[in-house]
């Protein structure tokens, strides 16, 4: 073949291949109103773990694997393998994690809403470019709204109560986040990021 590209839903690292699995000790925040103030997710969550991580790349080295793409990490990564493969993890085109350490992992790369165009060449040769596409922050408000507006626009009773009463129910597990306080605009967008999660 030309090429092989890989492409999966989970990096295979975020650094190097040889990262263990409690090497990345940075954290990803979430936007405003995805859920309670202060959410963040360890770095070292999202990507494969190095047991199963070690022999795949052992057959991607191989079989001279071209580079390998991926999202899951909700931001964007550029990053190689000792011997020169690339793994491209690009952002998506919803909800925007921000890491510490970011400015490391995507040099020169903007994280926002956008999309990654590839142009593939001759054996081995491949450019990539990642294209920012709208603003984040009027996104973010814009989907609040449209999910809030659909889920209380339901035209069939018995979902719309199904779903009141599945919001009740998450905002009342905000109770058990002691040291966290909410209005109520911020728990209810919390709320219903979550049921809209659940939906998909």
């Amino acid at each position: 073949a030309t090429h092989i590209f890989v492409y999966g839903h989970f990096p295979w690292f975020l650094k190097h291949e040889e990262e263990a699995d409690d090497f990345l000790t940075s954290f990803s925040s979430a936007p405003e109103g995805w859920g309670p103030p202060g959410s963040r997710f360890a770095d070292s969550y999202f990507t494969i773990p190095y047991e199963q991580r070690k022999i795949a790349m052992a057959m991607f080295k191989k079989y001279d694997v071209t580079a390998c793409f991926s999202g899951h990490f909700h931001q964007n990564v550029v990053a190689q393998t000792s011997w020169g493969m690339p793994m491209i993890v690009t952002g998506p085109l919803s909800m925007n994690l921000d890491s510490e350490i970011g400015h490391e992992l995507a040099p020169g790369e903007t994280n926002g809403i956008g999309m990654r165009v590839v142009d593939v060449g001759e054996k081995g040769e491949f450019t990539h470019k990642w294209t920012l596409l709208v603003d984040e922050e009027e996104l973010y408000v814009n989907a609040l709204r449209r999910i809030s507006k659909s889920m209380m626009k339901n035209p069939l009773p018995e979902e719309a109560e199904k779903r009141k009463s599945r919001m009740s129910e998450i905002l009342s597990s905000l109770i058990d986040f002691d040291d966290v306080e909410l209005s109520d605009m911020e728990a209810q967008q919390w709320a219903i990021s979550h049921m809209f999660l659940e939906e998909e």
